[in-house]
């Protein structure tokens, strides 16, 4: 087993579909979203340095990708050099961490890799792995690794992801939910889709493209901006990063992007990813003057169904703890912060500093609302 450090990502190509084998069904953990997330987020940050470990089993018949650590070195006054998972920051991809074969004694034998790799290396003061979920073995192995070679370790807790298991069947769906809830929706669907007054259309086709992206964005914008907040669309990477992405879902069959129309006028659009067997609800948008038309309650009910006729086994409403996911049925998944510090003096008292400057500040702020 040895382990090799891509700093260039035209070198990571060649192993574009080994690497999506290894992410399995996770849209986050592919190479496509991964890869394009560093050509708008990482090339455009000149400091930053692409750190993605490759992890490969010596065979008679070649040598066998297993693993996958997708990182990137980001520098800081405060914290020094720190090594992150790519994908972080505003564009929250969840569920991120190591890539890892099924095959145990491959997964065992890559975390030692990435470990002893990782700790011969003085590049770097801080592994700082967000969005990580809590029951991610392989990822977890790294730092107890790491530990073992006298890092100093830490697993923080992180926002919850949110889930529906989904059955075979929408009515067995509609049997999960509260008496209430199942009534709204019967009615809902009886009174606008049934009735033919409105319209969900999945874009199924680059020309379809354009004009239901352009929708989104307006519906997203003016929602939020309702709600005197900014809207994610008001960053140019974010919106240049996702333009980018999701053509490029479109083309591999993993893009749901859909709109509502009801009277001919658009009143919702979802932008969801999809995998084999889950549809991730990663952003939406509903008209602000609508809202007694229920544009969010219809597009969701919409969404679910198409989720359910595709054969999905989950529907995942991804991280935040907001209260409308357990009135759909969704159960919490725990996410972790795992922290690793090198053996090292100057990064210890680094990060020691960069700790006492954080607590300070919390307990200060909680001692001005004290007298607020």
């Amino acid at each position: 087993m040895y382990v090799r450090c891509i700093e260039n990502l035209a070198e990571v190509a060649p192993y574009q579909q080994a690497w999506d084998a290894l992410a399995g069904d996770c849209v986050f953990r592919s190479y496509s979203w991964l890869t394009t997330w560093w050509r708008h987020y990482g090339q455009a940050h000149h400091q930053r340095r692409l750190a993605i470990l490759l992890a490969f089993s010596q065979q008679s018949g070649g040598d066998r990708l297993v693993a996958v650590l997708p990182a990137y070195v980001d520098p800081s006054w405060r914290q020094g050099r720190v090594l992150r998972l790519m994908g972080d920051g505003e564009v929250c991809s969840d569920h991120a961490g190591a890539l890892v074969t099924q095959s145990s004694d491959l997964t065992t034998g890559a975390i030692g890799a990435f470990a002893a790799h990782l700790i011969q290396r003085d590049d770097w003061d801080l592994i700082d792995f967000t969005a990580v979920d809590d029951d991610d073995a392989a990822s977890a192995a790294i730092f107890q690794a790491l530990a073992l070679h006298e890092c100093t370790v830490s697993r923080l807790l992180a926002d919850r992801c949110w889930a529906i298991e989904l059955p075979p069947t929408w009515e067995e769906y509609l049997g999960q939910l509260s008496k209430s809830h199942r009534k709204q929706l019967r009615q809902l669907e009886r009174r606008v889709l049934d009735a033919g007054l409105g319209r969900w259309q999945l874009v199924q086709s680059s020309r379809e493209f354009a004009d239901a992206w352009t929708t989104l964005v307006d519906l997203h914008q003016r929602r939020r901006q309702s709600l005197n907040q900014p809207g994610c669309f008001a960053s140019p990477t974010w919106a240049a990063f996702h333009w980018d992405v999701a053509q490029q879902l479109l083309a591999a069959g993993r893009l749901r992007l859909s709109t509502l129309q009801l009277g001919g006028a658009a009143i919702a659009a979802e932008y969801h990813l999809a995998g084999g067997r889950v549809t991730f609800a990663y952003q939406g948008g509903v008209e602000p003057r609508r809202l007694a038309d229920e544009p969010g309650q219809l597009s969701t009910l919409c969404s679910l169904q198409h989720a359910i006729a595709e054969g999905h086994a989950r529907f995942d409403l991804l991280r935040g703890d907001e209260p409308y996911k357990a009135h759909w049925r969704a159960a919490p998944r725990q996410a972790v912060r795992l922290l690793a510090i090198p053996p090292r003096l100057w990064p210890r008292v680094r990060h020691g500093a960069w700790s006492g400057a954080r607590r300070l500040a919390g307990a200060a702020r909680q001692y001005t609302g004290l007298f607020s």
